[in-house]
């Protein structure tokens, strides 16, 4: 039996309830499909059937939230889970799911589902597992996987990546990785996307950045950051 080091944190006090992580990381996903219309524009890239946010460097566990860009069972989104915890082998814990409004100026009822699990991210490695999730949501045609990490962490994963079945594109906006995928082929079972950049990668050449997504860069950060001062703040002022 190998035993695997468990990379942890010490846990924030405003983050110390789980409750306060749920707020947290549903704040930082509608932050994410807010700021997403800008940057995909930009892109090219459609708005995302599922965004998929996941968020270390909060204590033992990562925490993860899957967002539908649309009203799903509530049954079928365990099974979602069920799937992406089996392909990458975590134990997943404390899952949710619930159907409510998007938010914003045009609300849509939208589905997610919270949970958390050890060995998500790949803090001994620098990598951030991406097949699990486009395995098990290939029959969306937009994916969209986002990682947020501390600032200790060393990413040494996967860039961009393209065949026959998906286009995979990353952007780094400060201590976040943005995974957008295009799933040109959903008749795959396994696609062996490499944890790490290969050194002879097949990738289509990006064009520079754009004020607009420079803007939508600067704005979601900024805004994501003012999520966690508020917590913070919003904690103190009960504890006093």
């Amino acid at each position: 039996m190998i035993l695997l080091p468990v990379h942890t944190y010490k846990q924030p006090r405003f983050l110390a309830k789980r409750g306060s992580l749920k707020l947290l990381l549903l704040a930082a996903v509608a932050i994410l499909l807010l700021v997403h219309v800008v940057l995909a524009a930009d892109a090219g890239f459609g708005q995302p059937d599922v965004l998929i946010l996941v968020m270390g460097g909060m204590g033992p566990y990562d925490q993860c939230a899957i967002n539908y860009n649309s009203v799903v069972d509530l049954k079928t989104a365990q099974t979602d889970l069920d799937t992406v915890a089996k392909l990458g082998d975590w134990r997943p814990s404390n899952e949710k799911g619930e159907t409510k409004s998007s938010g914003g100026p045009k609300p849509i009822p939208t589905t997610s589902i919270t949970w958390q699990a050890q060995g998500i991210i790949g803090y001994s490695n620098g990598t951030l597992p991406l097949e699990p999730f486009v395995t098990a949501f290939k029959r969306f045609k937009y994916i969209e996987v986002d990682y947020i990490v501390p600032s200790s962490f060393r990413f040494r994963g996967l860039k961009d990546f393209n065949n026959r079945f998906v286009n995979v594109q990353l952007s780094q906006p400060g201590n976040s990785y943005r995974y957008r995928v295009v799933v040109k082929d959903d008749s795959f079972t396994k696609l062996d996307l490499p944890l790490v950049q290969p050194a002879e990668a097949v990738a289509a050449e990006k064009p520079g950045m754009s004020a607009g997504t420079r803007a939508g860069l600067a704005l979601g950060i900024g805004v994501l950051a003012a999520v966690l001062v508020f917590f913070g703040v919003s904690y103190l002022s009960k504890r006093r």
